[in-house]
């Protein structure tokens, strides 16, 4: 019988506009990091693929994981015999949107998967072209921008990679279960509805969605909610809703 396979995205992505400067977000990886030990704790002996931002928090894992587009990621570090295994078995980085949609193609296109947790934070735009005192670049093309008097950067919409992720995943494993993640800022109780039905609504959407706002996330604390075809059916820490879902999809 083959493991139970289970694909994590965490961390925030980076856009680049110059040599040193990029647009991020303040995603530290954390939220999936810890989905990935609830998961591991769980079922020791789950198949755990990590697809993690460069700056984000790492597992533990055997020397440097893989780039984006490089071959597998390092096999993670074990403990002792009768020990829970460690964050995960295999890990890779990815830099911006493109990057993680390039490796959650070729990931979900190659094996299959029985749950994914898509809880990286990807940038809702990417940088088309800076002009720089009426000259224009392409993003990442240009030294670091200094000493000029005008600088624009023109912007474009990335693609919603949450969208993308059920389709795919269905392709290899018409079981697979596919968890999205929907932060907010300081929202009202109806502003936070509003935007995880908007998740639901896609054409493709995904089974599980987890709800949390930045107002209420402390280092000790992560309070989300859990919906299911539009409707709230848990509440309570990060830890206790991945174990509902773990229970679930079992």
């Amino acid at each position: 019988m083959s493991a139970f396979r289970v694909l994590i995205t965490g961390g925030g992505c980076v856009e680049k506009i110059d040599d040193v400067r990029a647009i991020t977000n303040t995603s530290s990886g954390k939220t999936a990091l810890l989905i990935a030990r609830v998961i591991k704790a769980l079922n020791p002996a789950a198949a755990v693929t990590y697809l993690m931002a460069e700056r984000a928090v790492q597992p533990k894992i055997e020397g440097k994981p893989k780039t984006a587009g490089g071959k597998a990621g390092r096999v993670c570090k074990t403990k002792t015999a009768g020990a829970a295994s460690t964050d995960c078995d295999s890990a890779r980085n990815f830099s911006s949107c493109a990057s993680l949609q390039k490796l959650l193609r070729a990931e979900l296109s190659a094996k299959p998967y029985d749950l994914i947790f898509h809880a990286a934070a990807v940038s809702d735009y990417s940088v088309q072209s800076l002009v720089v005192d009426g000259k224009e670049f392409k993003p990442g093309r240009v030294a670091k921008i200094t000493g000029a008097k005008n600088v624009s950067v023109n912007l474009k919409l990335n693609p919603k990679l949450l969208a993308e992720i059920p389709a795919l995943a269905k392709k290899k494993n018409k079981g697979a279960v596919v968890v999205g993640f929907k932060l907010t800022s300081n929202a009202s109780e109806v502003e936070r509805e509003a935007a995880v039905q908007k998740l639901f609504a896609e054409k493709n959407p995904p089974d599980f969605v987890i709800s949390n706002d930045l107002s209420e996330i402390t280092p000790k604390s992560h309070p989300c909610v859990l919906w299911r075809a539009g409707v709230a059916i848990a509440r309570g820490q990060i830890q206790t809703i991945v174990r509902k879902i773990y229970a679930f999809n079992s």
